[in-house]
Order: C-alpha cells, then structure tokens, then sequence
C-alpha cells in the first residue's frame, strides 16, 4: 500500500517535530554545560546535535520534493497552499502540526542565539586573559606617539616573568 501526499506529508511534519524537539533539549543541556563550563558534556553534545541537524535539513528537501511533486512551489507558500487543497479536518491537523514545528524551531533559535552569546563572551574573557599574559592589554587605555588611543600597549609578559 502506497503512501498518500497528504500521509506522505504528516508523516515529515511529525518526524520534524520529533527531531527538532530533540535539539531543544540538546540546546538546553548545552546552556547548563556552558555555563558550568563542562567541556566533556559540551564535546558530548556537540557530537550528538549534528545528526540532528542534518537531520531536519534532510525533512526539510523531502518536505519540498513533495510540495513539488503536487505542483506546489517549495517553502511556507506552497505548504500553505497544499494544506489549504485538503479537506478541512486535515487542513486543521497539518495546521497544528506547523504551528507546533514553528513554535519549536523559534525556541531552538532562541536557545541557540544564548548559548552562542554564551560561548562569545566566554572567547572574550579568555582572550583577555591570554592578552594580559602576553603583556598585552587589549583595551585602548594609553595613548600612542601621536596622541591617538593605541591597543597596542605591550609590557612585560606575565609569562615571561615566571
């Protein structure tokens, strides 16, 4: 028995849904382990969330191929357009079920923009830290021969000294 466009569909949708959820949670893990600084869990993580965005990028073309191959453009139009050519119980199921993905896919991009703030400002704390034992002080506070501000202010390594 073959798969109808329509089961075909619902069937992507929730396999979305599954992946993308999993992602959430490896997003929320990510935020504990960065801020706890765990580099074994991050590393853990790291190797586990890149299935899973393959994953959804794999969902993602199949989703378009069969939009496409119902003479439906790829993308939100022609999902809106193919769910708008069902039947009204099915039109409403399909409706949750992007509504549901949306709703997760915005809180995995939320997670991310914090766990990428988080992983920035960590790059900053340490660079400053490897700046002030190279004797570099990266924060323009002295001023150059021409009067300018410079951040090139070298001193003695504090490696150097030890």
């Amino acid at each position: 028995m073959t798969m109808t466009s329509l089961q075909k569909l619902h069937s992507i949708l929730q396999a979305e849904q599954t992946t993308a959820s999993q992602l959430l949670a490896m997003l929320k893990y990510e935020r504990s382990a960065l801020t706890k600084s765990d580099v074994d869990a991050m590393t853990d993580l790291t190797a586990k969330k890149q299935p899973l965005v393959v994953t959804l990028e794999q969902l993602g073309r199949q989703r378009e191929t069969l939009l496409q191959a119902e003479g439906f453009s790829a993308g939100k139009d022609g999902l809106a357009a193919f769910i708008a050519n069902q039947t009204e119980q099915h039109s409403r199921i399909l409706n949750s079920m992007v509504d549901g993905l949306k709703i997760t896919a915005k809180a995995c991009r939320e997670h991310n923009q914090v766990n990428g703030g988080i992983v920035n400002v960590n790059r900053q704390y340490l660079q400053q830290a490897m700046n002030i034992l190279r004797g570099r002080d990266m924060a323009p506070s002295a001023y150059g021969p021409g009067g300018e501000y410079t951040n090139q202010v070298v001193r003695q390594p504090l490696l150097g000294r030890v």
